[in-house]
């Protein structure tokens, strides 16, 4: 008898339990990414029922589920999780980025990221990391043939010299035809630094705005294209908008710092085609001070050149004799980061030397950048997110273009076939006078390099911060 009382009470017992287990409780919390900021619309499901809710503006939800319940969390371009309640009244959750899914979400402003089959108009993305396989030392010859539609115009002038951007083609004659540049939501204007005279420009290309940004803090690059896309943005975005959205903290294994370092090797890809039968002169005769090639043809015959001394006819490659190879580098250190819960912070330190194929033309950049990224106050409903660069730039002896005579790649270019510019690479006399085969204004350009010098220097100061609720 005792035995059945003892098997009815534990039997009566483990209801008790299973009742207390299966008691509904309220649990509340709030959803965040990696580095802290609010994900709204995430869908919150009790596993195994269809009990479900979703987080609000901010992140935060409420659900009724039992003790032992567990709880998955999902928002769209997130990774799924799925966490235990165990009779916890709040449960906070940080959602961690599917990489897989980045190419399915696109930034269509500033902090809106929308699924890209939603979207009614023409958009397209590029990933940071997709910008750096080049290694292009100006952000925007990156772009070149990655976005359909877009078109980029580079400058020739050696080192940062500017590039143009043209989004579907120009819609004015007169005007700027460049797209919107927003960078974290702030305006950049692209300028292109060129003083344009003409025909006969005298001045040397300055560069572009966007060739003062480090290309490593870039997290991702979304081109909106047509009226609808750029509607957003209002009447300055009449050739499109480009977004850029720079990298945030985010958690990573140890210290989080990145050290990154490379070096790029230039070479004139293509040469003019030039005619390499007839020599300096004019009317099929030989003349040592003639400018053009007009002179009689090349056959191995002797002649006095600028010197007086006789030398065989025969064409050069000046300009293989002239330029000298480019060489670019470049070092990078970046800190990425969850230092609390909370906040995130992103740094980097960035130097670039470029020096290019002309002698004596050099760039060189330094880019210093931070970025944070904090919850804070009730729940963590706000969200401050600060971001502060400093660019500076210097260039020496940037090269000069048009039809004049200080610019030296229209006198390499436009030089005698028979004429040896290896000649002038001393091109200075005793008597500190300019060697050169002419007494007119013409310019050596060897003695141009060394003597015909400048310099120009550029310092930005980028700050920008957003408070949210």
């Amino acid at each position: 008898m005792n035995k059945k009382i003892f098997s009815f009470l534990t039997f009566v017992c483990l209801l008790f339990c299973q009742a207390a287990l299966a008691q509904q409780i309220t649990v509340s919390g709030t959803i965040t990414d990696a580095a802290g900021i609010p994900l709204p619309a995430a869908n919150v499901i009790e596993k195994g029922t269809t009990n479900g809710t979703s987080s609000d503006f901010d992140g935060n939800f409420t659900i009724q589920v039992s003790g032992n319940a567990t709880l998955a969390f999902s928002s769209l371009g997130y990774l799924s999780q799925e966490v235990g309640v165990e009779n916890r009244s709040r449960v906070n959750v940080s959602l961690e980025e599917d990489s897989q899914m980045l190419d399915e979400v696109v930034v269509t402003a500033l902090g809106i990221k929308k699924e890209r089959k939603a979207l009614g108009y023409s958009v397209q993305e590029i990933k940071g990391g997709d910008l750096l396989e080049a290694r292009e030392t100006n952000l925007v010859n990156a772009m070149s043939g990655k976005v359909s539609g877009l078109q980029v115009i580079r400058g020739s002038n050696g080192p940062a010299s500017s590039s143009k951007i043209v989004l579907r083609g120009n819609n004015s004659l007169t005007g700027d035809n460049q797209p919107l540049i927003v960078v974290d939501g702030v305006p950049m204007d692209n300028f292109t630094g060129g003083d344009n005279e003409g025909y006969f420009n005298r001045s040397a290309d300055l560069g572009n705005g966007l060739g003062d940004i480090n290309p490593d803090d870039i997290e991702s690059m979304t081109v909106l294209k047509g009226a609808s896309a750029a509607a957003l943005y209002g009447s300055r975005a009449g050739n499109g908008v480009i977004l850029i959205t720079t990298k945030t903290g985010t958690t990573r294994k140890g210290l989080g710092i990145t050290v990154s370092t490379s070096t790029g090797f230039q070479n004139v890809f293509m040469d003019p085609d030039f005619q390499n039968s007839f020599a300096q002169g004019d009317q099929g005769n030989y003349d040592v001070l003639a400018t053009q090639s007009w002179g009689p043809q090349i056959t191995g015959q002797s002649v006095a050149d600028w010197k007086g001394d006789v030398v065989p006819l025969r064409t050069y490659d000046n300009l293989k004799n002239f330029y000298n190879g480019g060489l670019t580098k470049t070092y990078g250190l970046s800190f990425q980061q969850q230092v609390s819960e909370g906040t995130s912070l992103y740094s980097s330190l960035n130097y670039l030397d470029d020096r290019g194929n002309i002698p004596n033309a050099s760039f060189k950049r330094f880019n210093l950048t931070t970025r944070a990224v904090s919850n804070f106050g009730p729940d963590k409903k706000w969200t401050t997110d600060v971001k502060v660069q400093y660019i500076s730039a210097n260039a020496e002896n940037r090269p000069v273009g048009g039809e004049n005579i200080n610019n030296v790649q229209r006198e390499i270019i436009g030089l005698p076939r028979s004429l040896n510019i290896s000649d002038f690479r001393n091109p200075v006399d005793e008597f500190g006078n300019m060697v050169w085969f002419l007494q007119s204004n013409s310019v050596n350009p060897f003695w141009a390099a060394e003597n015909n010098l400048n310099e120009d220097s550029r310092d930005r100061f980028l700050l920008n911060g957003l408070s949210t609720k």
